[in-house]
């Protein structure tokens, strides 16, 4: 978005105009002038010929502009027709580009208290590890999972951890379910989840959340490795990397950005 504002063709800036109401569900034309770096009048016409498609809803009474019907009808048809594996494939390529290791797409399975790897990107190297996918894992065990567990409701967390047993990689026990609590509210606040060997003997996973357009968590995005290759890496560097990936196939999905998620269903 480095473009002059008055050099952008029509189809640019209608772009733009649509992508700040995606972002702030209600606009005026001061403040999309503003945030644009567009004349009033230039403004004023392009939301009413995108009033006049649907797209645009227009207050009289507050002077403001909204998401119009048949900008919601299109993105609940494309939301409706897209699985989040395509959506998410290019963001798994970016992280294994990035640091050569294997990138995994968790999906919650909410019922079953449960999830899946949906879909991964190898690394090129010879030593990597054969995720099983499809198959419902516990929630409790890996970065993978305790990222999407940290921000499911409280009485969800409890549900998962008494249906839970010793971890299926390292055999450790289950921590006490206060101890447990205390890891995801440390997960919540770092806003990523790490774990060794707990899913698969002898791998370090680095894993962030990925939110609905409701801001529900629906799965993860991570990286898994080997714990001998791990050490090359700055595990800050790695779990900033991952977070931000994750973030950006969240806003892919339809959360806006100004959006802050809500915490008041995890206490």
């Amino acid at each position: 978005m480095t473009t002059k504002p008055e050099t952008l063709g029509t189809v640019q800036r209608v772009v733009r105009v649509l992508q700040h109401l995606a972002d702030t569900g209600e606009t005026t034309i001061k403040d999309l002038s503003a945030t644009l770096g567009l004349v009033p009048s230039t403004c004023h016409r392009m939301l009413e010929l995108l009033s006049r498609e649907g797209l645009v809803a227009r207050d009289p009474v507050a002077r403001s502009y909204g998401v119009g019907p048949e900008f919601f009808r299109l993105a609940a048809l494309v939301q409706l027709n897209q699985d989040v594996r395509v959506l998410a494939r290019p963001f798994l390529q970016q992280v294994v580009n990035w640091c050569d290791e294997t990138c995994v797409l968790g999906v919650l399975l909410p019922s079953e208290g449960q999830m899946i790897f949906a879909d991964k990107v190898d690394s090129s190297q010879l030593l990597r590890y054969q995720l099983s996918m499809n198959k419902p894992l516990p929630l409790v065990w890996g970065a993978s999972s305790r990222a999407i567990l940290a921000f499911l409701p409280t009485a969800e967390i409890e549900r998962v951890y008494h249906q839970s047993e010793t971890a299926p990689g390292s055999g450790e026990d289950l921590p006490a379910l206060e101890d447990l609590k205390a890891e995801l509210a440390q997960v919540r606040e770092r806003g990523h989840a790490v774990s060794h060997g707990q899913k698969v003997a002898g791998a370090i996973g680095i894993s962030a959340p990925v939110f609905d357009s409701t801001g529900r968590v629906i799965g993860s995005l991570g990286v898994t490795m080997p714990e001998q290759r791990a050490a090359r890496f700055d595990q800050a560097s790695i779990a900033e990397f991952v977070t931000r990936q994750a973030a950006d196939l969240t806003r892919t999905l339809g959360l806006p950005t100004t959006s802050r998620l809500s915490r008041s269903n995890l206490v």
